[in-house]
């Protein structure tokens, strides 16, 4: 038979010693990398970083690639568009009164302060009767006082919707919303113009149609006299 191997005390003592040394290196090193996890997940790092990134967007903010911060550069800026196009930064808001409307008799009204507000949109006041008697259908006049009558029983509540529609079609700029503008008509196309006084802008307005009129019954018995003669 073979002999088996024999072994020393001696060896077996220094194969447990390395295997304890070995433990003994594995748990340092999960001690150290847990250490250094714990320090690179920690708040005060992040702190640390938020801070640098602040810095970093402070300095970008207070000087930019030629020494000039950002908000010197925008007040800058505000200042040569206040001198050069001083329109276009303080914008004033157009205020128009609402319109003034009574009862005239049993079958008339009466725009009182039809005037003061065709000065206030810059119109002629015939323009703008001739857009209120085709939207209405009626007839009417503008009398020695400059107050539009109209023939109708209308509130104020037609007359200011009316008056709102011809503003959205006639006066007010479809580029900037601004009311600075004016009706010029083209000599050549006989077409009616609005041009912007503020941004430039100009387009091509309907002209004004003649709506529905309902036919009276002195308007009837005058068109059959006037066929039977």
């Amino acid at each position: 038979m073979a002999e088996e191997p024999t072994v020393n005390d001696a060896q077996v003592d220094e194969s447990v010693q390395a295997m304890l040394d070995s433990l003994k290196l594995s748990k340092k090193k999960s001690k150290k990398s847990k250490k250094k996890k714990e320090i690179k997940d920690s708040p005060l790092l992040e702190q640390g970083e938020a801070e640098e990134l602040k810095a970093n967007k402070r300095s970008i903010t207070d000087a930019g690639e030629f020494g000039f911060s950002y908000q010197h550069l925008l007040d800058r800026m505000y200042a040569e568009l206040r001198a050069n196009n001083p329109d276009l930064v303080n914008k004033k808001r157009a205020v128009l009164r609402p319109p003034e409307v009574m009862r005239l008799g049993t079958s008339k009204i009466l725009f009182a302060n039809f005037d003061a507000i065709c000065q206030g949109m810059r119109r002629d006041p015939d323009h703008v009767m001739r857009f209120f008697l085709a939207e209405l259908g009626t007839t009417g006049s503008i009398d020695g006082s400059k107050r539009f009558i109209m023939k109708g029983k209308f509130t104020p509540k037609n007359i200011s919707s009316i008056l709102v529609k011809y503003i959205g079609e006639y006066v007010t700029c479809s580029m900037c919303k601004q009311v600075e503008t004016k009706l010029v008509r083209d000599a050549n196309s006989r077409m009616a113009f609005l041009q912007c006084q503020s941004c430039g802008a100009s387009r091509a307005v309907a002209p004004i149609q003649k709506g529905y009129h309902a036919t009276g019954r002195g308007e009837r018995r005058a068109a059959r006299y006037a066929g039977n003669a």
